[in-house]
C-alpha cells in the first residue's frame, strides 16, 4: 500500500488552481477523488496521486511555479490537532517541536528534524521512504510551505535560508520574486535555516490549556493510527519501517516502542507472536542499509561502517560476512561488476 498525505493539501491545490479558472472537476478527473471527499473534515490522499495532481496542475495552469503559489496558501491547520497544538505553543521552538514529534501522524513521507548549533537552527526534511519521493513541485511546496507556517505562527517575516537537494528548477527566477530570500540547490539535504534566536519568539496565539489538551489528543491519535496500521500490516513491517531514521540512525527497542506508544515488553511479545525478534529485524534492516550504502561508491567502506554505527571497520566486516557470507569489499566489487 502506498503512503498517504493529508488530503488538505489537495483542498489547497483546488483553491489555488481556481485562480486560473480551473475547476475541481478538471483537476481531479480520473483520480477517484469526489467532491464529498473534499468536504470531509480530515482525509488522506495517495502519495502518487498527489504527485500526479501537482504535475497536472502545472500543465493545466501553464504555470511551472504552481508549487510556490500553493506554498503561499499553506496553513498549520492542514495538520489537524497537530496544527492546533503548534499554534497554542508558547514559543516558535515549542511549536516546531510539536510538528517534529507528531507530523508523522498524518504523513510518513517526510519527517521534519530540528538541529541547533551555537547560532543557527536547521529544520531538515527527511524523506525516509526511498521508493516514495516527492517530485520537484512537491518538495518545493513542502519546504516553502513550512516557511509560510513558521512565519504565520510568529506573524511576521523571518530571515530564512532555503537549501534543496534538487537541481535548480526551471522556475528558479520565480523563487526570488516570491520570497526575496536566499535559495540554493544541489545540497545534501532539503532544509530551512533560521537564526537560533527566533526559536524563542513568543506566539500571540499561545494557550497552555489548549496546548496540553491537543497534545494529549495527538498522543491518542498516534495510538489509534498504530492500531489501524496493525490491522493492515503486521507489527514486523511497522517495526522495520521505524528502525532506521536518517538523522537519529538505528533506533533501539526502547526508542521504537516509544514511537509506537507501547512498552518494550508489549512490543517484544507482539514480535514473538509473529515468530520473530527485535534483534533479528534490526540485523535485517542494518544489512539492507549496508548493501545500499556499499552500492554507492561515494563512501569508503570505513565511512559505511561509521554510518551504520560500528565502532570500527573490523566489527562491521565480521557482521556483514555473517549476513552475506562475503566481505564488504567483495560485495562492492561484485556490485560494481553488475552495474555495467
Amino acid at each position: 500500500m502506498n503512503p498517504e498525505l493529508p488530503g488538505t493539501y489537495v483542498n489547497l491545490l483546488v483553491d489555488v488552481v481556481k485562480k486560473w479558472d480551473i475547476s475541481s472537476e478538471q483537476l481531479l478527473a480520473g483520480t477517484g477523488i469526489s467532491s464529498q471527499k473534499l468536504d470531509a473534515p480530515f482525509w488522506y490522499v495517495d502519495f502518487n496521486v498527489f504527485n500526479y495532481l501537482l504535475e497536472k496542475a502545472a500543465l493545466l495552469t501553464k504555470e511551472p511555479a504552481i508549487s510556490l503559489y500553493l506554498a503561499k496558501e499553506m496553513k498549520v491547520s492542514c495538520y489537524g490537532h497537530v496544527g492546533i497544538a503548534a499554534t497554542a505553543s508558547e514559543t516558535l521552538g515549542d511549536a516546531i517541536e510539536v510538528l517534529e514529534q507528531f507530523i508523522g501522524l498524518h504523513c510518513s513521507v517526510f519527517k521534519p528534524r530540528l538541529k541547533v548549533d551555537e547560532e543557527m537552527a536547521y529544520l531538515y526534511f527527511n524523506q525516509p521512504l526511498q521508493k516514495f519521493r516527492l517530485n520537484t513541485h512537491g518538495i518545493t511546496f513542502l519546504v516553502f510551505g513550512f516557511a509560510q507556517i513558521l512565519e504565520n505562527l510568529v506573524q511576521h517575516k523571518l530571515e530564512i535560508t532555503f537549501r534543496f537537494q534538487q537541481d535548480k528548477p526551471v522556475f528558479y527566477k520565480e523563487l526570488r520574486r516570491f520570497n526575496g530570500l536566499n535559495v540554493s540547490f544541489g545540497h545534501k539535504n532539503d532544509c530551512l535555516i533560521l537564526k537560533k534566536d527566533v526559536l524563542g519568539l513568543a506566539l500571540k496565539t499561545a494557550d497552555a490549556l489548549v496546548a496540553r489538551l491537543t497534545k494529549q489528543q495527538c498522543r491518542q491519535d498516534v495510538q489509534n493510527l498504530t492500531l489501524k496500521r496493525r490491522s493492515k500490516d503486521n507489527v514486523t513491517s511497522v517495526v522495520k519501517e521505524l528502525l532506521y531514521d536518517e538523522f537519529e540512525g538505528f533506533l533501539s527497542l526502547k526508542q521504537v516502542a516509544e514511537k509506537l506508544h507501547i512498552s518494550e515488553r508489549t512490543l517484544q511479545r507482539q514480535l514473538t507472536n509473529e515468530q520473530t525478534a527485535f534483534q533479528l529485524l534490526a540485523a535485517e534492516v542494518r544489512r539492507k542499509h549496508a548493501e545500499h550504502l556499499l552500492r554507492q561508491r561515494k563512501l569508503s567502506i570505513e565511512q559505511v561502517s561509521e554510518r551504520l554505527g560500528y565502532a570500527d571497520i573490523s566489527h562491521f566486516s565480521r557482521a556483514f560476512k555473517k549476513w552475506t557470507n562475503v566481505t564488504p569489499k567483495f560485495y562492492r566489487e561484485v556490485a560494481k561488476g553488475n552495474s555495467y
